[in-house]
């Protein structure tokens, strides 16, 4: 992991000497990953990776270059080409933006998870696991272990710096004979994650997989567990992306304070989350706000950069990230409801349980429409009871409908991974269409 000092020095080595104004950003990550498959280990590795953005300016017009060879002569050369990229850049819509000076807490990684989880540790938790699975079945997966570094400073010495730790587990229990399969995942910036309690939930979700019955069409009452629910509630968040607003495609277009969901939804972005990624300022430097992007089922908030709200006429939220221009969400929570997965589910006479979906993509963003299939785990439920396993269907359904429908958000929340992980309840939606089986 790159440390604050060393992060600083090499920001100051690449905004100085440039004669002009510049920005740099700074990344850099050791992921350790022990993979299995077949219920054997198959891979154990550390990759390490370091990466330099430089980004200068004069006037509207900038160039932004890229390296991960941070020696002397590599960042010169970074300046150099950033400067003669410079020269061929288009006046932009937009002047410099100055780094904020506003005071930004940092959060420094302890150092904790590193050590639970080293390559030995990794190796013994999934024999463990492994070690649980039943005769006729099979694990495959991957636990892996992040530890990352970002900083972020410019020409005038303004410097942001803050590092993490991050453990994601998932494993697929699989069937030899049948392939029905089951799955569990847990994830975790804080505490110790407990693995063995996903390779159960895979295992026994497994067992009941098994003889499934063809899976029913049309309009149903769905039970999502938080990891399924989270899929659907990524789809939502990225459309409050500025830059999808104002070129129009996005379901949140004019939309500001207009009712589009249930009053039981409420999504936000709250970067100071204690169990989400504690990064507090942007890539460009400024300090992420804490907002609602959905609250109480009606559309509150945009996500800018500094570009998409100089464009606007307001000012940025805070959520500059790179390859997503207009501002992206990485601490998603969505607020809890009152009842317990396991009452909404007795409280069911006839509906299906979703354990995860997979290939889930846009069909109509303005709409909020997506299409995926259901994977490692979707049941009938009759007479308030999880009964027989179907087989694998596809939904097709706007959001803006199946939103409207939430008739219960579970107490219990979970933290699951997406475009970044979020915390979330399970979810009870009314209505809920299947349109074709795989």
């Amino acid at each position: 992991m790159l440390n604050k000092a060393d992060a600083r020095g090499l920001i100051s080595k690449a905004t100085s000497n440039l004669g002009l104004y510049a920005v740099a950003q700074l990344t850099a990550s050791d992921v350790g990953t022990t993979r299995f498959a077949n219920s054997q280990i198959s891979q154990n590795v550390v990759i390490s990776d370091i990466s330099l953005t430089l980004t200068v300016y004069d006037g509207s017009r900038e160039a932004t270059c890229t390296t991960n060879v941070l020696t002397e002569k590599g960042i010169k050369k970074l300046q150099d080409n950033a400067k003669e990229l410079l020269k061929h850049v288009p006046e932009g819509d937009a002047a410099i933006f100055t780094f904020s000076t506003d005071e930004i807490g940092e959060s420094i990684a302890s150092g904790a998870l590193a050590k639970a989880f080293d390559t030995e540790q990794r190796v013994a938790m999934i024999k463990s696991g492994d070690a649980m699975i039943e005769e006729g079945f099979y694990s495959a997966g991957a636990l892996e272990l992040t530890t990352a570094s970002i900083a972020v400073g410019n020409t005038n010495g303004g410097f942001r710096y803050s590092s993490y730790e991050f453990v994601t587990f998932n494993t697929v229990v699989t069937h030899a004979q049948t392939g029905a399969a089951g799955s569990g995942a847990v994830c975790s910036y804080t505490t110790i994650p407990d693995i063995l309690s996903a390779f159960k939930k895979a295992q026994e979700t497994a067992i009941h997989a098994l003889s499934p019955v063809s899976a029913p069409l049309g309009a149903h009452t769905v039970i999502l567990s938080p990891t399924a629910f989270g899929n659907l509630i990524n789809f939502v968040a990225t459309q409050h992306n500025a830059k999808a607003v104002g070129d129009g495609i996005s379901y949140a277009t004019g939309k500001l304070d207009t009712t589009l969901f249930d009053k039981k939804l409420t999504i936000r972005d709250e970067p100071g989350h204690a169990q989400l990624r504690p990064i507090l300022f942007d890539l460009e430097g400024n300090p992420r706000l804490s907002l609602d992007l959905v609250r109480e089922g009606v559309v509150k908030n945009y996500l800018y950069d500094n570009k998409t709200a100089a464009k606007s006429g307001t000012l940025s939220t805070g959520h500059a990230a790179g390859r997503f221009p207009g501002g992206m969400a990485l601490n998603l929570v969505v607020d809890a409801g009152d009842v317990s997965q396991e009452a909404m589910i007795s409280s069911t006479a006839k509906g299906i349980y979703i354990n995860e979906f997979h290939y889930t993509n846009f069909v109509n963003a303005r709409m909020l429409q997506i299409t995926g299939l259901t994977r490692n785990g979707a049941f009938l439920i009759e007479d308030g009871k999880i009964t027989k396993p179907i087989g694998t269907v596809r939904f097709t359904e706007s959001m803006l409908s199946a939103f409207q429908n939430i008739t219960a958000l579970s107490a219990e929340r979970e933290l699951v991974t997406g475009y970044a992980p979020m915390l979330v309840p399970a979810a009870k939606i009314e209505k809920f269409h299947f349109t074709s089986k795989a």
